[in-house]
């Protein structure tokens, strides 16, 4: 009720209209807004308790303006609240969130000095960075938006917290927003006080639930679970142990401790340690809420990337073994969706690396060598089932033949021409190199090493060919001095083929790859991306002869590499 007093003082910049959304409460709240003589036209709806989200939905929908503002029911709104908003909707921007402080009659606890110092951070921040919303800036306690942008969004996403649950649905809504394009813009003299007077218990009550909304919203939005993981301390070494030991902690034992410090924070407690026990207490909850709602359902591990090469049946001594046929291959890619991969493309790997989340059993497929057969035969299977691929090739030889093959006796076939790799580049296919000449690049000279990897990325620009700075190496062979060249040449992953998934900790310059083989089966191809082979010895193997070259180097007295 003081919430619908405070409005009494609005100042006006359009006519305005009162919608008050009474979601399933029972204590004569519905009565009481009802008996407000308001300045201005009010209606009040009363529903079955059906969440925030489901109130704000049903609000809008009553709403006749150009713009809505969404007010939660302990917001105390100053008096020019409006005109701040007027001001920027004005200029243009699609929707305006603003400064929400603690109301200084809110009762004094730990609890309320926490929020006073999150909206204050919260505030300097936004002022500082002129606005730029971080994730846990998205609130919709005092928001408002074009009413046609909030109908063309969709609205609130009411399954987030159905039946009156918390969390998630204004975290959803506006990050779909700022995905749109939509302008989003921060006032920071748009003030709403918010009248704080949660306790203790409903607090953990609160975070708990919000754990389960946030699982729903990480399988909603996979991308933001790191941030999601961020954001509630699960990246330090205390939050990785409560992440790991919250959710499987007897309920009696979970129970017990809270009761000792809710009994503490509920006695007006605000010392060091009370507020420590209470945050970790919090994140506890949190956690098992996330366990609750299913857990951030997304690859605990990276992606597994195939290696690919010809696809057409070539019965040849020398290279017939990494030749696929085209209705074998085709098999692989049936057999792999019939298992539940997630096709992902280059830029998906780079955000990996980067910290995003992939899909659990995310694929990338990439062809080495860019041979012609991949225009007949790999195209269209893949552009009929929308996969993204990568092709790698050999940046001197576009158009002509695998010239390094046939100096081995190898069968000569042909290789991709400029123009094939530009309409691939329009077909879902992302290109990067496979080096100039198609060399054993550990045995280069440190000249010939960059010639063969910047020059690969100086033909594909003058080729007119987009290209992603992602090298194969070819034979799979590289060593230190090769990745620091790679590096230096502009490329910001290196490909090799040592088996097993990618993970953060591998250099980005090693990034492992599965080889495919003609006589891989379909069956084996799944249980290649489910349980991969790591051949971490031909690592070291490698290393150890790097090692081994630059002290014979050192011993000759010859500078390595000339």
């Amino acid at each position: 009720m003081k919430s619908m007093g405070a409005m009494c003082s609005l100042v006006a910049p359009w006519p305005i209209e009162l919608i008050v959304v009474v979601d399933g409460s029972v204590d004569g709240s519905a009565e009481a807004a009802e008996s407000i003589t308001m300045p201005f036209p009010t209606v009040v709806i009363w529903q079955e308790n059906k969440g925030s989200a489901a109130a704000r939905n049903r609000g809008a929908a009553e709403a006749r303006g150009k713009y809505i503002l969404f007010l939660d029911d302990d917001m105390q709104v100053a008096p020019d609240l409006l005109v701040h908003h007027d001001r920027l909707l004005g200029a243009g921007a699609d929707a305006v969130v603003g400064h929400i402080p603690v109301h200084p009659d809110s009762p004094r606890s730990l609890l309320t000095d926490g929020v006073e110092r999150w909206a204050e951070h919260r505030h300097r921040r936004l002022v500082r960075s002129d606005g730029q919303l971080r994730l846990s800036d998205l609130i919709t306690g005092q928001l408002s938006v074009r009413t046609d942008v909030f109908e063309a969004s969709g609205g609130f996403d009411e399954d987030l917290n159905r039946g009156g649950t918390f969390g998630a649905e204004d975290t959803d809504f506006l990050y779909r927003l700022l995905q749109s394009g939509a302008r989003v813009r921060y006032a920071p003299h748009a003030i709403a006080h918010q009248l704080y007077v949660v306790r203790p218990r409903r607090n953990l009550q609160q975070w708990r639930q919000a754990g389960r909304a946030d699982a729903m919203l990480a399988r909603k939005h996979p991308e933001l679970v790191s941030q999601l993981v961020t954001s509630h301390g699960g990246r330090t070494l205390l939050g990785r142990a409560l992440r790991a030991l919250a959710p499987i902690v007897p309920e009696t034992m979970v129970e017990s401790a809270a009761r000792l410090v809710v009994d503490r924070a509920s006695s007006g407690a605000r010392d060091w340690p009370t507020r420590w026990a209470f945050t970790r207490m919090r994140d506890a909850h949190y956690w098992r809420g996330v366990r609750e709602g299913g857990g951030f359902r997304v690859a605990a591990e990276g992606p597994a990337i195939l290696a690919f090469h010809a696809i057409e049946d070539v019965e040849d001594a020398v290279i017939g073994e990494y030749c696929v046929s085209p209705e074998r291959f085709a098999a692989h890619v049936e057999a792999l969706e019939k298992a539940g991969v997630a096709w992902i493309g280059a830029e998906e790997l780079l955000s990996f690396l980067d910290g995003a989340p992939v899909p659990p059993q995310a694929v990338l497929l990439t062809f080495d060598d860019a041979y012609a057969s991949l225009y007949s035969h790999a195209v269209p299977v893949l552009r009929d089932r929308r996969v993204p691929a990568l092709v790698l090739p050999v940046t001197g030889r576009l158009g002509s033949t695998n010239t390094w093959d046939t100096a081995r006796g190898a069968t000569e076939l042909r290789l991709l021409s400029t123009a094939q790799l530009r309409w691939m580049s329009e077909q879902n296919w992302a290109i990067g190199t496979h080096s100039r000449t198609h060399p054993h690049m550990v045995r280069l000279s440190s000249s010939a090493l960059s010639d063969e990897l910047a020059g690969a990325l100086e033909d594909m620009k003058a080729a007119d060919v987009p290209v992603v700075p992602v090298i194969a190496y070819p034979h799979g062979e590289h060593d230190v001095r090769v990745r620091a060249a790679a590096r230096r040449a502009g490329y910001v992953i290196g490909l090799a083929l040592d088996g097993g998934k990618v993970e953060r900790r591998h250099s980005r310059f090693a990034l492992p790859r599965i080889e495919v083989t003609r006589e891989t089966s379909p069956d084996e191809i799944v249980a290649l991306v489910r349980r991969p082979q790591s051949r971490s010895l031909r690592r070291y193997e490698r290393e150890l002869r790097w090692a081994v070259r630059t002290a014979l180097a050192v011993v000759r007295l010859g500078p390595l590499g000339k």
